[in-house]
């Protein structure tokens, strides 16, 4: 699956709204990405070109691009942001003498501001005045101006500028759930401080939200627009808020909009809102993404994650009593997992939830899980690429790192082989159910073949660092 960025959505809109003229461009959608995004980059001229990267498997393929735009573009600046940049700017600067500067955290007013500033035409290596930036000084020092506070009230931002993206390209298509579905996101950060979440380090473990009304209009919007009515909530934690849940559910009963949605929650939000969760379902909630992580209480520990195994199991049968789908999302790989924590985990999964997906433990860069790691000696893997949970990325007490993904693919293979898998596939009266299961059994086609999914569009770049748009099915 692949969606545009909601992150350069709302920076493009934002921008336009301040009177600039926007485009962006999404490689993973041209038929030959780095061949087109040249040609794209030459044909006119640009005041600046900024680069996000949002994930750390997305590294070379932004370090490409950085140095593809000031190739194509030598006298413009390159800009880097998104997750990846925020937290590793130190690294990508010294990697990248063509970067100039980077975009901490929230993107809309620091960047705005910046272009602002670089309008002006400041002599070369000036110092930047713009809080929330990373610059390169003219010693060649990295200098980190003090952090932006962030936007309090997310409702004075426009809406996302989904005219920005060619939003009917065949890559933005959401295998196994049709034309009709589409990605949205409504809020910014959590509010708890998980050792492994990049998220709660970008945001700063605070959380952040559209309000219930805006929220339901946007819907509305790619409804009646585009002709969306699945809508995946691709945020870490939609429903924080019991405030804006109550008046996301009145304003959505209150519309004439019919569709059918997903979203992920903490453990302790579902148990919170239990009154909720009828309503949620009779106006289309099917699924909840839980994160569940592990049971055991030693990899829970050095998560910082604060739940217990009767809290998660009771979150389930509320869902699954109210006929909501339950995804149970674990990992495996801490620093004592063993097979039999797996075993563990894995019988508690099968018994509550109705889909689990399995990752492997990985130490985003940027986040304490990975500081620890690395200063423990733990980190075996330095290739950005592969830190894409499916990958392992260091060994543990008792295993190396095949032994550990031998063991993810085993009970993986366990779980999705079992007969009622393949009952539920072709029987199930729940459609969501099937939709759900058909496409783990496309995944697991390309396991069998030990094959990873290409995108369409390969393209290797011409130093052969990497490809656009390259993950796992």
């Amino acid at each position: 699956m692949w969606m545009p960025s909601p992150g350069l959505m709302c920076l493009g809109a934002y921008l336009e709204e301040k009177g600039h003229e926007v485009e962006i461009v999404d490689a993973t959608t041209l038929d030959a990405p780095w061949t087109r995004l040249t040609e794209r980059l030459s044909r006119r001229d640009f005041d600046c070109v900024g680069v996000t990267c949002q994930a750390a498997t997305f590294h070379w393929d932004a370090v490409h691009a950085v140095r593809l735009a000031a190739r194509t573009n030598p006298d413009i600046p390159v800009i880097g942001g998104g997750g990846h940049f925020s937290l590793n700017f130190r690294h990508l600067f010294e990697l990248l003498p063509e970067l100039n500067y980077v975009v901490s955290g929230e993107g809309e007013i620091t960047f705005h501001e910046l272009i602002e500033w670089l309008g002006q035409k400041p002599a070369a290596g000036a110092a930047c005045p713009v809080a929330g930036a990373a610059w390169r000084d003219s010693s060649g020092a990295i200098v980190q101006n003090a952090p932006r506070p962030q936007i309090p009230d997310l409702d004075v931002l426009p809406t996302p500028g989904y005219h920005l993206i060619d939003f009917d390209n065949f890559t933005y298509y959401m295998h196994g759930m049709g034309r009709r579905a589409v990605g949205i996101s409504t809020s910014r950060g959590c509010g708890d401080t998980c050792t492994y979440c990049s998220e709660s380090r970008l945001w700063r473990a605070n959380w952040r939200g559209r309000s219930g009304p805006l929220v339901v209009n946007e819907m509305e919007m790619l409804h009646e627009r585009y002709g969306k009515s699945l809508f995946v909530f691709n945020e870490n934690s939609f429903n924080q808020s019991r405030e804006r849940n109550e008046a996301f559910l009145e304003s959505l009963g209150g519309s004439n909009l019919k569709c059918d949605y997903w979203f992920q929650s903490r453990v302790k939000d579902i148990l919170r809102d239990r009154d909720l969760i009828p309503e949620f379902k009779r106006l289309g909630l099917y699924e909840v993404m839980l994160g569940v992580e592990s049971i055991s209480p030693a990899a829970l520990k050095n998560y910082s994650k604060s739940q217990s195994m009767e809290q998660i199991r009771e979150a389930a049968a509320l869902l699954r009593e109210n006929g909501i789908m339950v995804m149970t999302n674990v990992m495996f790989g801490d620093l004592d997992d063993t097979e039999e924590t797996l075993r563990e985990i894995y019988r508690f999964a099968s018994r509550i939830g109705d889909f689990m997906v399995m990752t492997i433990t990985t130490p985003l860069p940027g986040t304490p899980y990975y500081a620890k790691a690395r200063q423990d000696g733990r980190i075996e893997e330095d290739d950005y690429s592969r830190y894409d949970f499916m990958h392992p990325i260091m060994s543990n007490t008792a295993y190396n790192r095949d032994t550990i993904l031998q063991l993810q693919k085993k009970y993986l293979k366990k779980y999705y082989t079992h007969p009622r898998i393949f009952f539920k596939m072709l029987f199930s009266p729940n459609p969501f159910i099937r939709m759900s299961y058909r496409l783990i059994m496309r995944h697991a086609w390309y396991e069998a073949r030990q094959k990873e999914w290409v995108q369409n569009h390969y393209e290797e770049t011409p130093e052969h660092l990497t490809v656009i748009g390259t993950q796992k099915a």
